[in-house]
């Protein structure tokens, strides 16, 4: 998949988690906006329930008790003002009881026009009652055009969640499903998109450090079958020695490359052995010191530890101190500038390897001791490798019960510390690891 195509898919999947994210916001608000009008439309039909037994109640009572008898063939209308309070508290709780609107109110009879509250239970949310949604006028009472019956829920909004709390928890909870999921689609997306890149500059590494060699084994081989060289035995030599040094170098990248697997599982294999340190990097310093001599670099050594015997595997402790060098040297542009020192620290010596080249950036720092990856190197062309050196160089420290940290900054150089614990023969064990 190229780049193009990879990233149209994250934007197409992107925007339709978006769309789906803002229809589920749509359809909670629709709802909420719905539980809203069927608890309007409860209260309103408790009120009018109450406004009607009242009204009912109070007719009753007028012709029970009539006042100068009939006037004109109807009944005089109720005065709003004569209502009985205890009567109204009775029927407002039995209505709203039956309806279930809960039981934080307020309600009262009030007269829009004066602004004045008739009777009820207002709390203190007289204001709030005037302007209230929840009104229906006491039709049949005197003066019902501005006389009207009003209730007020201080937590009506919360009410209405709480009513939706199950749905509301399920969507949450299956849109951060949802989430999570693109999350890690995406990430495992990238993820192997940048394994696949690295596995690629493997593949292209692996055949331009194999090509040299084999090439020049070719050229010698060609050389070799050519008339008159049978007749030069220091021809012979110098053409078979090439033969065999590039078939050497061929099997050390062959092996190299053989152990990433097992270096991976961890099937390897430590043969401890009592080692002066100190002697052990002076040892390959000095072997160091003739590559970076022909680019007129220097390493220079400081070796304050004052406990440097330590039982260790030579050869991977070696090959250890060799990537560090290597890299070390491979990423100084200029002639190297190497330092490579020993301190005692707690129960454990500490080896630092620190160079004044190209620095390591902090996004890369993350990355460094994964195994293939390999550092941009920016104008720097000629710096070789599979990338699994400093892989290699952690798996063997840890091995050992140690652990290496690194220090950079761009442009400044990088600073590599491996710390080996100091243990005895017997708290060693050979064997694999």
């Amino acid at each position: 998949m190229d780049r193009k195509t990879f990233y149209i898919i994250i934007t197409i999947s992107s925007l339709a988690l978006l769309g789906i994210f803002f229809t589920q916001v749509y359809w909670v608000k629709e709802s909420f906006h719905l539980k809203q009008e069927q608890f309007a439309n409860s209260v309103r039909i408790a009120l009018k329930g109450v406004a009607n037994q009242m009204l009912n109640y109070e007719l009753a009572q007028m012709d029970d008790n009539p006042i100068g008898g009939p006037v004109s063939g109807a009944h005089v209308l109720p005065d709003p003002h004569l209502l009985s309070e205890s009567l109204l508290n009775f029927k407002i709780e039995e209505e709203f009881n039956c309806m279930r609107v809960g039981k934080d109110y307020a309600y009262a009879i009030i007269d829009l026009e004066n602004g004045k509250v008739l009777l009820g239970k207002p709390r203190s949310y007289s204001r709030q009652l005037m302007t209230s949604s929840h009104q229906i006028p006491m039709t049949g009472f005197l003066h019902s055009d501005h006389i009207m019956l009003s209730a007020y829920f201080p937590k009506e909004g919360s009410m209405i969640l709480l009513r939706m709390i199950n749905w509301l928890l399920l969507s949450v909870l299956f849109s951060l499903m949802l989430l999570l999921s693109f999350y890690f689609t995406i990430y495992f997306l990238f993820k192997q998109k940048k394994l696949s890149e690295m596995k690629s500059d493997f593949i292209n590494n692996m055949t331009h450090e194999f090509k040299t060699p084999l090439a020049t084994i070719s050229l010698a081989s060609e050389m070799l079958m050519k008339k008159g060289i049978m007749e030069d035995p220091c021809k012979i030599s110098r053409y078979a020695k090439v033969i065999f040094d590039e078939n050497t170098r061929l099997q050390g990248q062959v092996e190299q490359i053989l152990n990433i697997s097992v270096l991976e599982r961890g099937e390897f294999k430590l043969k401890y052995r009592e080692v002066n340190i100190h002697e052990l990097i002076s040892h390959v310093v000095t072997n160091f010191t003739i590559i970076t001599r022909d680019r007129k670099g220097t390493i220079h050594k400081r070796l304050n530890a004052h406990n440097h015997i330590l039982w260790i595997d030579k050869i991977h402790i070696i090959n250890v101190i060799s990537n560090l060098l290597d890299n070390a040297n491979k990423y100084s542009p200029e002639a190297p500038d190497i330092l490579i020192e020993t301190e005692n620290y707690e129960e454990g010596i500490v080896i630092s390897v620190e160079d004044k080249g190209i620095g390591i950036s902090h996004e890369d720092q993350k990355n460094i001791f994964k195994n293939l990856y390999r550092v941009p190197t920016g104008n720097i062309h000629n710096v070789k490798g599979f990338g699994i050196g400093l892989f290699y160089v952690k798996t063997i420290v840890e091995a050992h019960g140690g652990h290496i940290k690194l220090h950079s900054e761009p442009q400044k150089g990088s600073r590599f510390d491996v710390f080996l614990p100091i243990i005895s023969k017997s708290d060693s064990h050979e064997g694999t690891h």
